[in-house]
């Protein structure tokens, strides 16, 4: 065991930066389905008409990583109508990393790895003079974790041959991979992988089985891309087809020749090679009615708009869009609601230095019925310097003050009606233009404006009080953010000011905040994430409004597995905006192995588990505390939260989202 912890240090090569050709064929077979099918995102292709389908490609992988690389598909062919790719998932599994911590990016902690060896049983047995092979177990039942065995080298440790099973992401899964024989050809990329998967959902039941040969000796000049081409694919398959996957073909040809004889399609079949009946069904489909083509091209926009991500991508740019219709980007929390939100992602790179970027935010809150907006426009001047210039116009957060609510109580007893909920909240809308360097490698400096304008929601309750109704503020802004060592924690200060008169303004401000997070990621999947930070005014012409950069509401979160931001769960809205400083700290820590993980009857199920804690210090209120715990398995993701003051129990809520399908 201690060789073959130790082979990848000391024997095989990372793939980093290197290309190279693959073949993959998969053949999916539907033993049940139903209509709910059509809204798993990619299984819209073999949600109707047959239910057994074959897909063969050949094309480049290029590897950034082990872990990370981008599929080429250059030639294809198949039966899957218009071949379109189904279960994407499959491409993000197609290379075990069997000797790293995580076989698959951010999943399956491997038993080959020395970190790991607490979680897992061994058994070795001799199998020759030169090979032994290696039994492993989980000791407790979790996702993250698989079972099988490997044929190992005793000389260096190299592992041979392996398979594991295991379940994830609503997959049951076995991997079977063959590693070089040849010592002087040592490489993490596997020569053939096979992998067995179930998916069992809401009635559906399909088995499929992936083939894949890596290192092809044949190239496709990179100018093809998704070229459908049966005989070029006879030329370019790294096997012969089995009998079964000869059926399909043939299944998918008589289906296109239905209202052919059965006595004609024997004659005319009986002749033919499979690469001929494949290369007839490829045409017969390609000579369909202007009518039909136009209704599948519809009926495939629907889907992919609705349930599925979408996106496009070349050399230069790239595009992608959340769908539009989708459980997934649904969030509820106690102090926040019900939320759905939607994200485009797009670029154009000009050259290695120069960039556009364009990453709007949308969502709805539906606890306040408002809509929600976030659009930065970013060129990227100097990538190296971090040297970049963004246009952000966003609606922001409605900014509340129960303190304004009294004033107007106060003022006027009778004159003004108050029923209204509504009173003291204001809709911002702002835009921000600011400009960024790094003036070291360590170094950032941020410098630009942000222009505010603040609506009352109800303006007629304000003017009967004899209040402004409209706010306006024009603010120059300054941040310095430093990173003293790489991976470390990063360290950040602003400082704005608004000045009244400037560019409309009808307020002034001064204000200043400091702040230092830090998101540590720890072998085993297990992450740490700190924050803590504070802010204080120095100068305001108006008490209606608090608003700071890092201390404020969000009605639109973000998922559980965005950026951590160190959010209070349970706060009451007004106390963001009734206080002239703060002084806030946030930590979590997240592990697949935790608590409930280890129970038997249920830890199995469990993915990942979270604890939270988090501390507040505000004007006019005592210390507020929180504290919380969250799990996430294959279907949501959950967390309870408890709320304090003082160490006082104050309040008890939840947040929830669902998980089904985030990374298909």
């Amino acid at each position: 065991m201690t060789r073959i912890f130790a082979f990848r240090r000391n024997y095989a090569s990372l793939p980093d930066g290197e290309q190279t050709n693959f073949y993959m064929k998969y053949t999916m077979k539907t033993q049940r389905r139903n209509l709910t099918l059509f809204l798993i995102p990619t299984m819209y292709p073999i949600a109707k008409g047959e239910r057994n389908y074959i897909s063969e490609s050949y094309g480049k992988i290029h590897f950034n990583d082990i872990n990370h690389f981008q599929i080429k598909r250059q030639v294809i062919n198949g039966t899957i109508p218009r071949n379109r790719q189904v279960m994407s998932i499959m491409n993000k599994s197609l290379v075990p990393n069997i000797y790293g911590i995580t076989i698959f990016e951010d999943k399956l902690l491997s038993p080959f790895h020395y970190s790991n060896r607490i979680f897992y049983r061994y058994r070795i047995s001799p199998v020759g003079e030169n090979t032994t092979i290696v039994n492993f177990r989980p000791k407790i039942q979790n996702t993250q974790l698989i079972r099988g065995f490997a044929i190992v080298d005793n000389a260096t440790g190299r592992i041979i041959r392996y398979r594991f099973r295991g379940s994830y992401d609503l997959l049951n899964f076995e991997f079977i991979a063959y590693m070089g024989y040849d010592d002087k050809d040592i490489s993490l990329i596997p020569k053939k992988c096979q992998s067995n998967i179930s998916f069992n959902f809401m009635g559906n039941k399909i088995k499929s089985r992936v083939l894949t040969y890596f290192n092809r000796s044949t190239d496709i000049p990179d100018s093809i891309n998704n070229l459908a081409d049966s005989k070029l694919m006879d030329t370019l398959r790294a096997d012969t087809l089995e009998p079964m996957e000869k059926e399909i073909y043939n299944d998918a040809y008589l289906q296109n020749h239905r209202k052919i004889s059965v006595q004609e399609n024997d004659s005319t079949y009986s002749g033919a090679s499979i690469s001929d009946s494949a290369a007839s069904w490829q045409h017969e489909s390609n000579t369909k009615s202007k009518f039909k083509k136009n209704k599948d091209r519809v009926l495939d926009a629907i889907n992919d708009n609705m349930l599925n991500s979408i996106g496009t991508e070349s050399s230069n740019a790239s595009i992608n869009l959340s769908p539009l219709l989708n459980p997934l980007y649904l969030s509820y929390s106690q102090s926040k609601g019900l939320a759905y939100k939607l994200k485009i992602k797009s670029k154009y790179n000009f050259n290695a230095q120069q960039q556009i970027s364009f990453d709007p935010r949308f969502g709805y809150n539906f606890k306040i019925e408002q809509f929600y907006f976030n659009a930065p426009f970013r060129y990227t001047f100097n990538m190296k310097k971090n040297g970049w210039v963004e246009l952000k116009w966003a609606n922001g957060n409605r900014i509340t003050d129960s303190g304004l609510l009294d004033k107007i109580k106060n003022e006027n007893t009778d004159t003004t009606d108050l029923n209204n909920s509504v009173t003291n909240y204001f809709k911002d809308e702002s835009v921000t233009l600011m400009g960024n360097i790094s003036l070291f490698s360590n170094v950032n400096v941020s410098i630009g404006g942000v222009y505010h304008n603040r609506e009352a929601s109800n303006k007629k309750a304000l003017r009967e009080s004899g209040k402004t109704t409209s706010y306006r503020s024009f603010a120059p802004t300054l941040t310095f953010t430093v990173r003293p060592i790489a991976n470390g924690p990063v360290f950040m200060s602003s400082y704005e000011r608004c000045i009244k008169g400037f560019l409309g303004s009808n307020m002034e401000y001064e204000k200043i905040e400091l702040d230092a997070s830090y998101k540590r990621q720890m072998k085993r999947l297990q992450q740490y994430n700190m924050r803590i930070g504070g802010g204080f005014y120095t100068n305001r012409s108006t008490d209606y409004f608090v608003d700071f950069n890092n201390f404020r509401e969000n009605f639109i979160p973000g998922g559980w597995d965005d950026d951590w931001s160190g959010e209070f769960q349970l706060l009451n809205s007004s106390w963001y905006n009734s206080s002239k400083y703060y002084v806030r700290a946030n930590a979590s820590y997240e592990s697949p192995l935790l608590f409930i993980s280890t129970v038997p009857a249920i830890g199995k199920y469990i993915e990942t588990e979270r604890l939270y804690i988090s501390a507040l210090l505000i004007e006019h209120t005592r210390p507020y505390f929180e504290i919380g715990y969250g799990f996430t398995n294959k279907y949501f993701s959950v967390g309870i939260f408890a709320s304090m003051l003082n160490l006082s129990y104050n309040e008890f809520g939840c947040k929830f989202s669902f998980e089904m399908f985030r990374k298909w």
